[in-house]
């Protein structure tokens, strides 16, 4: 009896427990510490480099896929399907887009649509034209003839002007566009010139100076390479001058009047107040047509996009 209450009185010795390192922090343990920290989030870094790359790789062919399918797109809208918006006009100025090309020479397709959107414009705002209706649509065919031959003649005169070292200035095209503002009859300013300009063609001043370039390039060209014409004017102003009698010469020598460009002599006849008459022999420019047609027939003329050789509209019906 005495040994059992002696076994129920003796005291159970305390559980070992391990010894729990310290939480606190101090000089000795921060590096301890630091280092449990890392390792921590060292599980979760190094899992997503695989992801990460490829990540990387698939936003790069997506943007790639996006340019490509753009470019898909506007480049359909410019041939097949024709686009003559002022984006389309906007985005082919900053890309060398060919509307077409004459003896090796590119034809840009922002100039072509500069000169059919002016056209229409005009005809829209103007002439009240529905290019919806069937006249219409004559008409839209129309000027995109006209406008993509002025085109072609355009960059073909830019290609031989750099072979006869021929070239328009800056001052040349001011001093043009100073001529036009001071001879017009409504006295307008400058700005109200502008607004003209914007309003019967849809050009900017800039727009507008680029064509006076292409004319006052054109007649410089052109009669630089019509010499049979500049002989022709020379001899019959050499008659002129030897006392054959003017009319004369105009009659056997001058070409049809209504024609634009061409050398000429003009010869006073009289003046009655502000009325002036006067007699001209005139020699049109052949040199430059019988070029161009000569090209066409060899071949040398290609246009990328599809346009109805038509005649004027009214012809047609």
């Amino acid at each position: 009896m005495k040994k059992l209450v002696s076994k129920i009185r003796k005291k159970k010795p305390a559980p070992i427990v391990a010894e729990q390192p310290s939480t606190r922090i101090t000089n000795e343990t921060v590096a301890a510490h630091r280092e449990r920290i890392l390792a921590g989030g060292r599980k979760f870094k190094y899992p997503l480099q695989t992801p990460k790359h490829r990540i990387v790789f698939t936003t790069i062919l997506i943007v790639v896929f996006a340019i490509a399918a753009f470019f898909g797109v506007f480049t359909w809208s410019l041939y097949p399907g024709q686009n003559t918006s002022q984006f389309a006009q906007r985005l082919a100025q900053v890309l060398p887009y060919p509307v077409a090309a004459i003896d090796g020479q590119q034809v840009r397709y922002s100039d072509y649509l500069l000169e059919l959107r002016s056209a229409l414009h005009y005809l829209q705002t103007k002439e009240n034209v529905s290019f919806s209706s069937e006249d219409g649509k004559r008409q839209l065919e129309y000027q995109k003839r006209l406008a993509l031959n002025k085109t072609v003649e355009n960059a073909y005169v830019a290609k031989l002007a750099k072979d006869q070292g021929v070239s328009v200035s800056g001052g040349d095209v001011n001093e043009f566009v100073e001529q036009e503002i001071n001879n017009t009859q409504l006295g307008v300013s400058e700005e109200v010139f502008k607004q003209v300009i914007r309003d019967y063609y849809n050009w900017s001043v800039d727009e507008y100076k680029t064509s006076v370039r292409h004319q006052l390039l054109r007649k410089k060209v052109i009669a630089k390479m019509d010499t049979a014409g500049r002989q022709k004017i020379e001899a019959a102003l050499a008659e002129v001058m030897a006392g054959k009698n003017f009319n004369d010469v105009v009659k056997t020598v001058s070409d049809d009047p209504t024609a634009t460009d061409g050398f000429y002599v003009v010869k006073l006849v009289e003046t009655k107040g502000s009325s002036i008459h006067f007699s001209k022999l005139f020699v049109a420019y052949k040199a430059f047509d019988q070029k161009i047609s000569q090209l066409r027939k060899d071949g040398k003329v290609q246009e990328y996009i599809k346009v109805t050789e038509s005649v004027s509209p009214s012809n047609q019906r």
